[in-house]
């Protein structure tokens, strides 16, 4: 299935900021907020104590300011040159909000930590962004139902009703893209469309189609982290496209044994990047064991690459769902070392390579999959 985790910022590489000392209460008169940012929250009564203004960086939050909370207030100042995406994180606790920042007046309130009871205003991308995710609601939903029926066809073996939702499943992810494309191009002098490439289309769109879409963005914008970082996947990618050789790589399976890709010279290799923890890796795992029980006498292997960070869960996975081929990881989840090589910001992520190491296809799923090993091995 064609669902993806979308990593977006979370697996960014950000420019690193020190902490600043903590700042308590914050007031801006009218010139400071004419120049910069002002984050005013208000919690009620949750019970917190501290607040953090932070990024995620290479796998670990970094505050870039801290407040300490008085009934449920507190409040962040400073400065951006563009609006960038941070987080406000709550003493020890896994909660946390994400919101556009730009140099206005925001105000970030919630009688819950829950996403859902959280109001934020005064940021117009922050509007923006909430505009843009409202206009792709009903596919969502759409695609959370076909997951359903998929799980209970699963359950069942019926391969018939698996194979047609992958169909339906698919249409529906590619009006989605055709939204996101769209919204795009209606919006290139806006900090939002770089953003959006970055966390819906890194794994959709070619580098060819990456550099395209940046000589569309103004000049007002091409300072922003999202445009260097579209710059920076797309040269990754370079090194990653159909007719290119992988680059080489080695990694630990379960056991601690180094396991290099060269050693799988002269078999057709499917490079898969999954995780136990997610749901549309797990859906496409039968259809991977399918594939690779029917043509491994031939010559095809398969080489598990995992973005997991729990050494128990990843091996029940691997035994629950029957993988019976090569795993590697280096249990650092979105920083997973061959995965930050391969440029891989959302998952499933696949790159089928021939017996010489060289990239034939990615990103092939259900039939796809199924079609290619077909001209490969019954031609």
């Amino acid at each position: 299935m064609k669902k993806i985790i979308i990593i977006g910022l979370m697996t960014a590489a950000f420019i690193s900021c020190s902490e600043n000392m903590d700042k308590g209460l914050v007031s801006a008169d009218e010139d400071a907020i004419s120049k910069g940012y002002t984050i005013d929250c208000d919690f009620g009564e949750v019970d917190i104590s501290k607040a953090y203004l932070s990024q995620y960086v290479k796998g670990n939050w970094e505050h870039k300011d801290s407040a300490d909370v008085v009934e449920g207030k507190f409040s962040f100042s400073g400065e951006l040159e563009l609006p960038e995406v941070w987080y406000i994180k709550f003493d020890d606790k896994e909660a946390y909000v994400s919101l556009f920042v730009e140099n206005s007046q925001i105000s970030v309130s919630g009688a819950t930590l829950n996403r859902d009871s959280i109001t934020i205003s005064g940021s117009s991308i922050q509007d923006a962004l909430t505009e843009f995710n409202e206009g792709q609601e009903g596919f969502y939903k759409e695609m959370d139902k076909m997951e359903i029926d998929y799980m209970a066809a699963r359950e069942i073996e019926d391969t018939a009703k698996m194979n047609q939702i992958d169909l339906d499943f698919d249409l529906v992810f590619d009006k989605i893209n055709e939204y996101i494309v769209k919204y795009i191009g209606d919006n290139t002098s806006s900090v939002l469309a770089p953003y959006l490439l970055v966390s819906y289309l890194g794994n959709d769109f070619t580098a060819d189609q990456m550099d395209s879409t940046l000589k569309t963005f103004s000049k007002e914008i091409i300072n922003s982290k999202y445009v260097l970082k579209i710059q920076e996947r797309s040269a990754k990618m370079r090194t990653t496209e159909v007719g290119a050789v992988a680059p080489l790589f080695a990694q630990n399976d379960p056991e601690g044994n180094p396991i290099s890709l060269e050693s799988f010279r002269g078999e057709y290799l499917l490079i898969d990047f999954w995780a136990s923890w997610c749901g549309p890796c797990r859906n496409e795992n039968p259809n991977v064991v399918a594939a690779y029980n029917k043509y491994h006498a031939m010559g095809f292997d398969v080489l598990g690459v995992s973005l997991d960070d729990n050494t128990e869960k990843w091996l029940a996975a691997i035994d629950k769902d029957g993988l019976n081929w090569t795993h590697v990881s280096d249990l650092k989840g979105w920083v997973n070392e061959v995965g930050q090589l391969y440029g891989v910001n959302s998952i499933p992520h696949s790159i089928l390579l021939d017996k010489d190491g060289v990239i034939i296809a990615k990103n092939l799923r259900g039939e796809e999959l199924h079609k290619k090993l077909a001209e490969v091995f019954l031609k």
